[in-house]
């Protein structure tokens, strides 16, 4: 009789690791999907915060040296991936941008506004017309934006059932940032 009360018992030891193990075959692939989707919007969040980073970095460049050219390509072309005019504030941002992103996926917004195309032969300040710009005390306003797709390992869109759409973006938002010139 010991020998049957031990032999039901055992049979219901094998039944949980059974129930266990299916519990497990449902849930896991749940669990790795979730840590996946965690692990991207990480990296989508490290390549924000060095794109803060550049443009805060940029900020302070243009607020102490405000009589450089932009150099801006103004094209569709990323602007670090065609040539740059020397001493150009795209030169310095595609020469200084953190090797977390890609260069040459920053996008060609109006990178500083007031924007410096001119620089005087008499005065060597930048100057729209016979007026200078980017005078001491002046707001310069600094925007980046990056192309975030070639650092995106899952689908940009997928569906889990009927009712939940999950949709990455790969354009990172673009982050304005205000300085004050410098005295100069």
């Amino acid at each position: 009789m010991s020998r049957r009360v031990h032999r039901l018992g055992a049979g219901r030891r094998s039944a949980r690791r059974g129930q266990a193990l299916v519990e497990l075959a449902i849930v896991f692939p749940v669990l790795v999907g979730i840590i996946a989707v965690l692990f991207q919007f990480g990296i989508l969040f490290i390549a924000y915060l060095s794109l803060v980073h550049q443009t805060r970095d940029i900020g302070r460049y243009v607020a102490v040296h405000p009589d450089t050219l932009d150099g801006s390509p103004g094209s569709s072309s990323p602007p670090c991936a065609s040539t740059r005019p020397s001493g150009s504030l795209w030169e310095h941002v595609c020469n200084d941008v953190p090797s977390v992103i890609d260069a040459t996926k920053i996008k060609d917004v109006p990178l500083v506004s007031p924007a410096c195309t001119t620089i005087s032969s008499t005065s060597g300040h930048c100057v729209s017309g016979s007026t200078q710009i980017r005078t001491t005390g002046s707001e310069i306003h600094i925007q980046m934006s990056y192309d975030a797709s070639s650092i995106i390992f899952l689908p940009t869109n997928f569906q889990l059932g009927a009712w939940l759409k999950v949709a990455i973006p790969t354009q990172l938002p673009t982050y304005d940032y205000y300085v004050m010139v410098e005295p100069h």
